[in-house]
């Protein structure tokens, strides 16, 4: 059982806000810019979404803050796996990134008058299909890669029970102590603290997977340092 209350995991996701937005410059290697292009956008959003996360909790939409931790923990998987795969991996995103505008651009032509010289500068855009763009596009082989056990995207579908509509989503606006069952004009409480602590390790490993992209990995220390404050992974662990 962890001793770390829910207002230390709040203290050190709002310290690690502030911590990325002081980042000074960001500077690329030549040969590997492409990786860092993509895990900039991820990582800004990771801490942006977290932000206006918390910002539903303090306003009583902590039901609603889990949707955006789905994404969130999605975004932060993608980027620890990109870490890792390098520029190959970047490759694979663009990709797949490609052939998801084209498959998008023919269904939306059949079905909408879309203007011509738009579907033809998507569908002319080259496709290169790969290995690692096959991986990125299903999320499961990507944390399958990271975690063969399957714990990352057990937490992804546990999320995704907010995300999407459900039974779990329901459940949160059913009174089932009562007979009959009544009905919730607000969601149960309890959210909070769920989002916190997977705020907290999703900008540790989401940051140091970032980090570890740019030169000079300047915030190595901070993070390390934050993960071992909360007992948690200061890193997730290397595709094999």
């Amino acid at each position: 059982m962890s001793s770390v209350t829910p207002q230390q995991y709040r203290d050190a996701v709002e310290r690690m806000l502030a911590n990325y937005r002081a980042v000074g410059r960001i500077e690329t290697r030549q040969r590997t810019y492409r990786p860092v292009l993509i895990g900039h956008g991820w990582c800004t959003e990771v801490h942006r979404l977290a932000e206006a996360s918390l910002h539903l909790v303090d306003r009583g939409y902590g039901h609603e803050a889990l949707i955006l931790l789905r994404t969130i923990f999605e975004t932060t998987i993608s980027l620890h796996w990109l870490w890792q795969k390098g520029d190959a991996g970047a490759l694979g995103v663009f990709a797949e990134g490609g052939r998801a505008n084209r498959a998008a651009a023919e269904d939306t032509q059949k079905g909408f008058n879309v203007p011509q010289d738009l579907t033809d500068s998507i569908k002319g855009a080259p496709v290169e299909k790969t290995d690692e763009s096959e991986i990125f596009r299903r999320f499961q082989a990507q944390c399958d890669e990271i975690a063969p056990k399957r714990e990352l995207y057990s937490v992804y579908r546990y999320l995704c029970g907010y995300a999407h509509p459900s039974a779990t989503s329901a459940s949160e606006f059913v009174e089932w102590t009562t007979e009959p069952p009544s009905l919730r004009s607000e969601p149960k409480e309890g959210a909070a603290s769920v989002v916190e602590v997977t705020l907290a390790m999703c900008l540790i490993w989401a940051g140091r997977a970032f980090d570890e992209m740019i030169s000079g990995k300047p915030r190595k220390q901070f993070l390390r340092s934050v993960s071992r404050e909360l007992g948690l992974a200061p890193v997730l662990p290397p595709i094999s």
